[in-house]
């Protein structure tokens, strides 16, 4: 026990690790002084303990339980975010959805989304999940294990502003507004598919920027700084579901664009 303690306090925090300690410790505070559902603090409070509790003992891990944590954890910190969300706000869904009107043509998009096209980007669109840990899988493909605190940096800081905004930008995805659900298409596994995980797995309310554009284009940037191949592969998973977001009506386009430029940011300033 006493070797574990003395292990505990010469480890070095890694930077995602601070990154995480920061982040959960900032949504537990501000879950106990917002105005949520008792049921939803408490759920909050716990997501956010739980992922505490994970990064400060992953700190005396093993180095590849280091690299993995994050994988898992970041979903923790998607939803958490969501239990701050109560209802839209009437103003700002009325702005997105007349910037929506004004960037593109959604008819034309509900058009594309029953074509073969559409099939495709939804397909593309399930990358969004497994991207994450495929990055990191790529890095250790590539040799460069030892870059995973880097990788996480930048993942971590382009997804969880993403999170984070969203008690105060509280918004439904254009899919439900425009009710694209209930339209009937073409058989569609994977557009059954994706939407049997957004019904079950995440919590439904948009997040500005969108988490996995800014987290896809991340990973993309950040394999691109140590191999060029592997950035392109990546960089094409990322526009895969960027265009899925906009096609299958997950995101607005506006969402997308402010995922770009979060992500892009962040690879800047701590690649450079």
């Amino acid at each position: 026990m006493h070797r574990w303690n003395r292990r505990i306090l010469t480890m070095t925090v890694r930077t995602a690790e601070l990154i995480n300690l920061v982040y959960f410790s900032a949504l537990s505070l501000l879950a106990l002084v917002w105005p949520l559902e008792t049921r939803s603090r408490k759920k909050a409070v716990a997501i956010g303990a739980g992922a505490l509790l994970l990064t400060v003992f992953s700190t005396a891990a093993a180095p590849i339980i280091r690299d993995w944590l994050p994988a898992p954890v970041i979903a923790f910190a998607y939803w958490i975010s969501g239990c701050f969300y109560q209802k839209p706000n009437a103003r700002l869904q009325a702005l997105f959805d007349r910037s929506e009107r004004a960037i593109l043509t959604v008819g034309l998009l509900h058009k594309v989304a029953r074509t073969w096209w559409g099939g495709a980007l939804e397909v593309a669109y399930v990358f969004c999940y497994p991207v994450v840990p495929l990055g990191l899988a790529a890095l250790y493909f590539l040799h460069l294990s030892d870059k995973a605190d880097t990788y996480w940096t930048v993942v971590l800081l382009s997804a969880y502003p993403c999170y984070a905004l969203l008690p105060f930008v509280q918004l439904r995805p254009p899919r439900l507004v425009e009710r694209t659900d209930e339209v009937k298409q073409p058989a569609r596994q994977f557009r059954r598919f994706n939407l049997w995980l957004v019904r079950h797995v995440t919590h439904e309310a948009n997040t500005f920027p969108s988490g996995h554009v800014a987290a896809s284009t991340a990973i993309a940037l950040v394999l691109a700084n140590f191999a060029l191949w592997a950035g392109i592969v990546f960089s094409l998973i990322a526009l895969g579901i960027a265009a899925g977001c906009i096609v299958g009506r997950y995101h607005y386009a506006v969402d997308v664009a402010a995922a770009f430029f979060l992500a892009s940011s962040v690879s800047y300033f701590v690649l450079s």
